[in-house]
């Protein structure tokens, strides 16, 4: 019997963890019975627990489950890379039909990824977090609960509708578009702004791999570079058995990482993720691995302290500049944030730009999208309420209960519904009722309160030029009553900017 490769086993696992990944990303859905946590992988990641806890100055003991993701390099090395990260199972799969046979080899550039590491960690020191940009897990997240559900969405309505409309087997398709859309898709059409922004982040860190295999993980970042410098302290090594060893090179080819220098004996500890390709491919099996306290393993940082320097006023000067008003505009009155959130500092500090609220709620009211400029520079793709998309529905807390930082604290249903998101304002030049002396009262009927935060004022018209009397109810707001749900904002018929906005006077911040 033919002994199982162990490169076949670390496969099996790399895309159990993936199907993982997306079971959890699947459970971000409304109604929400999660039998495994949506945050689960996101609080793994050491570089979300320290970069977070240290730019919002708090301490979460649910984030000690990264801390054994972290200490894990000092006995396996950087495994969790080669085995378990399932962006890095993404980049191998993609790398299968976009990387050269023969990559080039990319040292010049490792020393970036430590650089980065080091920005996001002083940045988080004067309180601004900014690693979402660069750690795989949050996008990951973004690019499967975001984008994976709008594509997938996109592409089995097109199908099915396609089948439906050729009249093949039409009453079998309306089966099978039911029963997926009560599995995996919200009521609605999922609407979400700013896909762009992690299509292009997703594809372009893919699209890498044409210049070098796991070029992403090999140059950029950041949890890698953490976890390297973590893995410099593992006995667990890559022993080259030196009078076995043809110097064929087939090691050195096989490397994903390029860890193996040109000698193929020595070994650039935190580079190596322990795929063991090169041992399972070496022809006269002169390579193993074996806990050893000193074999011919690199260990040498390549951060100059220009590098290190230049980090450090790089985060000084950017963190100011997030401050300036005209990059940071807080005050704006169309700022809405999900009902819970903490403070605005307080949230911007948090909030890793994961999506999962933005997701959850996707499946439930629709209201929360990823914000652009409107919420200044630093807040960009942070969760905001676009009523004419959504609303926030009454009877959900989802958001609250789903954030892996807390950024978004998980309010009780009844909390929550007492919880002012803002304040809503008739436009008495676009109410229809103002406007045009005609009844309207679809803001009125879709208010959820048990007693009306919408009220209707009845007053006697009469028509100058018919000389008609008619009585018109007039819409207005009790501002003691309004919780700025938007659902009146979503609901009013006008095409364009709505007769009701709501903005942020009044909200409720934790």
């Amino acid at each position: 019997m033919n002994k199982i490769r162990t490169t076949t086993i670390r496969r099996i696992l790399q895309i159990s963890f993936l199907g993982l990944f997306i079971l959890t990303v699947h459970q971000a859905s409304y109604p929400f019975h999660p039998w495994i946590p949506p945050e689960l992988f996101l609080w793994a990641d050491p570089l979300t627990a320290i970069v977070t806890q240290l730019a919002g100055r708090f301490f979460d003991p649910i984030f000690l489950i990264a801390l054994l993701i972290l200490l894990s390099p000092l006995v396996f090395g950087r495994a969790f890379c080669g085995w378990i990260c399932p962006l890095g199972t993404s980049i191998d799969i993609s790398d299968k039909y976009l990387a050269k046979k023969k990559s080039k080899s990319t040292r010049k550039y490792r020393s970036v990824k430590t650089v980065l590491l080091i920005i996001f960690i002083l940045f988080a020191v004067f309180g601004v977090q900014l690693s979402w940009l660069m750690d795989p897990l949050p996008i990951l997240w973004r690019s499967f609960g975001i984008l994976g559900m709008s594509f997938f969405y996109l592409f089995t309505d097109t199908i099915l509708n396609g089948f439906y409309d050729a009249h093949i087997f039409p009453g079998s398709v309306l089966n099978i578009q039911d029963s997926i859309s009560a599995w995996l898709f919200p009521v609605s059409t999922p609407k979400f702004l700013m896909l762009l922004v992690p299509f292009i982040i997703i594809v372009t860190i893919l699209a890498l791999g044409k210049i070098s295999r796991r070029f992403w993980c090999r140059n950029l970042c950041p949890l890698g570079a953490l976890l390297g410098l973590v893995s410099k302290f593992s006995p667990f090594q890559r022993v080259v058995d030196e009078h076995a060893c043809t110097s064929c090179s087939v090691c050195q080819k096989k490397c994903k990482m390029d860890a193996i220098e040109d000698d193929y004996i020595n070994t650039e500890k935190s580079e190596c993720i322990l795929c063991l390709d090169c041992r399972e491919d070496c022809p006269p099996e002169a390579i193993s691995y074996k806990f050893r306290s000193s074999v011919h393993m690199k260990t040498a940082t390549d951060l100059s302290r220009r590098s290190f320097i230049g980090a450090g006023a790089l985060a000084l000067f950017g963190s100011g500049l997030f401050s300036l008003s005209a990059l940071n505009p807080r005050k704006t009155d169309r700022r809405l944030r999900p009902p819970g959130s903490l403070k605005e500092d307080d949230f911007m500090e948090r909030c890793i730009r994961c999506e999962e609220c933005v997701r959850i709620c996707a499946t439930s009211g629709g209201c929360l999208q990823m914000a652009f400029l409107e919420t200044g520079l630093e807040g960009l793709m942070t969760p905001v309420s676009k009523y004419r998309l959504g609303y926030c529905e009454y009877n959900c807390n989802l958001c609250g209960q789903i954030c892996p930082t807390k950024a978004i604290q998980p309010l009780d249903l009844e909390e929550k519904q007492e919880t002012k998101m803002g304040m809503a304002f008739f436009l008495t030049d676009r109410c229809i009722p103002y406007r045009l002396n005609e009844n309207c009262i679809v803001c009125e009927e879709h208010c959820p309160l048990q007693e009306k935060a919408i009220k209707l004022d009845e007053k006697e018209y009469t028509d100058l030029e018919t000389g008609e009397t008619r009585m018109i109810a007039y819409p207005y707001v009790d501002t003691e009553l309004c919780i700025g749900c938007g659902i009146c904002e979503n609901k009013c018929p006008l095409e364009g900017e709505a007769g009701i906005i709501v903005t942020r006077e009044g909200e409720e911040r934790f």
